[in-house]
């Protein structure tokens, strides 16, 4: 009868892993919730409780002699998912260095891994080390050439350094790819609309930043182009309106310029340029 004590010893293991499998999806996803919720201390403890019981489950099955091959790979993805889980976390909190560590121990794993030096390079662009994100990105790109995020966040940091040619050339590659993937931050795609492809309103970063590099270099005509397929997308942006204004009055388009700082005070009341251009009639005006 050794067989049905083997069975039943199987069975009752099975029943065993999978309520501790399930606990692990629940105390996972009710971290999910208070990240989102911005409780972010009790989000990243959730994470790490998570991550030790499935660690504690993927031992568990490797010490036993079924082929369960299939299910620690399953495992394993899993605790990997929630330990990168709390790079998002703690970079909400403020602690970027713990954020990078987190980063670079699954870079140091797995360094072809495009979307950890996207993640890498956006934790370096916040604080500051910009030549540092600018390396990040790239290697993010020489791995995976469509990802859209990572040309768009390279160029508005070319952007910063007054490379505005080279950055011209990523927001370009920005818009070239961005209908091939979306991320989690942030997002800059496209919907492909019949007859004509339409751009999701988030993309109307890209146009914005291509505007403002165009502006730089001085093509104000393609400048103002994008500034209106901008507006196209994104109507109640005070900022893409006062780029479509400035970009008027240097060609000295006068009365569109009027016309886009008119929209600019309605969306932004106290915008201080809009203002200062937009006067008030004095009453002897009014007379006239």
């Amino acid at each position: 009868m050794s067989f049905l004590k083997k069975w039943y010893d199987k069975v009752s293991r099975k029943k065993q892993f999978t309520t501790l499998y399930r606990r692990g999806e629940e105390i996972y996803g009710n971290g999910y919730v208070l990240f989102e919720m911005g409780n972010y201390e009790e989000a990243l403890e959730k994470y790490n409780e998570a991550a030790a019981i499935w660690g504690e489950l993927e031992n568990k099955l490797s010490e036993l002699e079924d082929d369960m091959e299939d299910d620690l790979n399953t495992l394993r993805k899993k605790c990997q998912n929630v330990l990168y889980s709390r790079c998002f976390v703690l970079y909400r909190m403020g602690r970027h260095e713990e954020a990078l560590e987190v980063i670079d121990s699954f870079l140091e794993e797995d360094p072809q891994d495009a979307g950890k030096w996207f993640g890498h390079g956006f934790v370096m662009q916040s604080i500051g080390q910009h030549q540092k994100a600018i390396e990040s990105f790239s290697k993010c790109l020489d791995l995976d050439p469509a990802f859209s995020d990572a040309w768009y966040c390279k160029a508005t940091l070319l952007y910063q350094n007054d490379e505005f040619t080279e950055a011209l050339k990523c927001y370009d590659r920005a818009a070239q790819h961005s209908d091939v993937k979306d991320f989690a931050f942030p997002q800059y795609s496209f919907l492909n609309i019949n007859p004509k492809p339409k751009l999701k309103k988030d993309a109307a970063g890209i146009l914005y930043g291509k505007g403002n590099t165009l502006f730089k270099l001085e093509r104000f005509e393609e400048a103002i182009e994008a500034f209106t397929e901008a507006i196209d997308i994104e109507p109640e942006s005070p900022q893409i309106w006062q780029g479509l204004a400035n970009t008027y009055l240097k060609i000295g388009n006068n009365d569109r310029a009027d016309k886009a700082f008119a929209k600019l005070l309605e969306l932004d009341p106290e915008n201080s340029q809009a203002k200062d251009h937009i006067k008030p009639a004095s009453p002897a005006e009014d007379k006239e």
